[in-house]
């Protein structure tokens, strides 16, 4: 079999012509003229490179296609607005995986220094909602838990994709209609996806059906095709695919997201003169404004409802609250959050609704409502709820809470979940004004 290192010649001159291909789709970027198709040709190519970088073990090429692949594929989701920092960011980073190849045929393209793009193109982040930033997803195989980015995963549920992760060992020879591993890996991504492709010599330590005369290699497949054509189409047998579960909980989701925030909170800090949630409040966009996001739910009484996830910082079960003299009854107090003073509001007495006695299922969703932290007493929490923008409506008046206080109405699965105005609702501002 060949080594690795006798595939990239190949890989380089095949990645160079992609690269040529896309220069005139380049320039038209830089000049700020955008569009579905031409995204979708420029993220194609350096998905390939990516690709083909990380079986390669060509890590510094490999971490630079990523970036640049999320940049590309927000900016087309509509997550991430384009601009001339964008264009200018990915114009620089094609032109250093140019440079980069060019490089790698003698052995010196992972020298180069790639922190510049990667700054950049990290920069061009600033400006997105915290929701587009991705989170891990947790996917079941039967050797264990396999991770994803929950942006890549959402993506491909949304094409209708299944998700298989492929453990074989490819051998020279192994498929006649195929003049080179490379090809090889051409054709198959010509009815799914490579989403990951590494190179695992555990394989070969652990498992006793690879010998090691071949690449042991371990993929995540996404494709429409069912299993058994799957394995049909790579030469294997069927128990060498194995379709993946989503097994991400609750629990997981908000752990992410709390980490996540913590990273772009300290990006934030290091970047003067750029504030977290600059820009309209979050929580209080039109409808017609909303994109595809996940929201939590949570019960009052037998009513349900959501707030943006970008909006949650952490659940936490019910602690001692100090209480305030003379405030709103709705106002229960305040608590210290990680060394801070926020104030504490009860949901149902902010909307006049039956009071009831807390019980071991009571909780507070520590938010961001407007630009201050505030924790909200419900009922009980209960999960992470996806919404297109198709599953919104507009607010019906037959609610028994204030029209005003509800963005629209989530409908999915039967279910209907009320979106909340939080910040109408508790007009933080006025409240922390009095508390003070």
């Amino acid at each position: 079999m060949k080594e690795l290192s006798d595939l990239i010649p190949e890989f380089v001159e095949e990645s160079l012509e992609h690269l040529g291909n896309i220069d005139d789709d380049i320039n038209i970027m830089q000049q700020g003229s955008l569009d579905n198709d031409l995204i979708d040709r420029v993220s194609r190519v350096v998905h390939s490179i990516k690709g083909g970088a990380s079986f390669l073990g060509l890590r510094n090429m490999e971490q630079l296609s990523r970036k640049t692949e999320n940049i590309l594929n927000l900016v087309r989701n509509s997550d991430l607005e384009f601009s001339p920092q964008i264009s200018t960011c990915i114009f620089k980073a094609v032109a250093t995986l140019k440079e980069m190849l060019a490089s790698t045929s003698a052995g010196t393209g992972e020298d180069l220094d790639i922190s510049a793009n990667l700054k950049e193109l990290g920069a061009c982040l600033h400006g997105k909602p915290i929701s587009t930033t991705p989170r891990q997803v947790k996917l079941e195989n039967e050797d264990g838990v396999i991770k994803l980015d929950e942006y890549i995963y959402e993506a491909l549920k949304r094409q209708g994709k299944k998700l298989f992760h492929i453990q074989f060992e490819l051998m020279e020879g192994q498929n006649q209609n195929y003049s080179s591993t490379l090809e090889f890996f051409r054709e198959v991504e010509k009815t799914g996806e490579i989403i990951e492709r590494k190179v695992d010599m555990e394989l070969v330590l652990n498992n006793e059906g690879f010998s090691g005369a071949g690449i042991p290699l371990s993929l995540i497949y996404a494709t429409t095709l069912d299993k058994d054509i799957v394995a049909y189409i790579f030469g294997i047998d069927e128990n060498q695919v194995v379709e993946l579960k989503d097994l991400t909980t609750f629990e997981d989701r908000l752990r992410d997201l709390e980490e996540i925030q913590t990273v772009e909170r300290r990006q934030f800090d290091e970047e003067p003169g750029i504030e977290p949630w600059a820009g309209e409040e979050v929580g209080d966009i039109e409808v017609e404004e909303w994109k595809e996001k996940d929201y939590v739910t949570f019960l009052v009484g037998d009513e349900e409802y959501a707030v943006d996830i970008t909006q949650v910082l952490e659940i936490i079960p019910l602690p001692e609250i100090t209480r305030i003299p003379g405030a709103e009854k709705f106002t229960k107090g305040v608590i210290d959050y990680r060394g801070e003073i926020i104030p504490v509001y009860d949901f149902r007495l902010r909307l006049n609704l039956v009071e009831r006695e807390y019980d071991p299922e009571t909780v507070i969703l520590i938010l961001i409502i407007g630009r201050k932290k505030a924790g909200v007493i419900v009922d009980r929490a209960s999960e992470v709820f996806h919404l297109t923008q198709e599953q919104i409506t507009r607010t019906p008046h037959m609610l028994q809470i204030p029209s005003e206080y509800v963005m629209g109405i989530g409908q999915k699965d039967g279910r209907s979940v009320v979106l909340l105005k939080t910040l109408t609702i508790f007009n933080i501002e006025q409240k922390e004004e009095r508390i003070s």
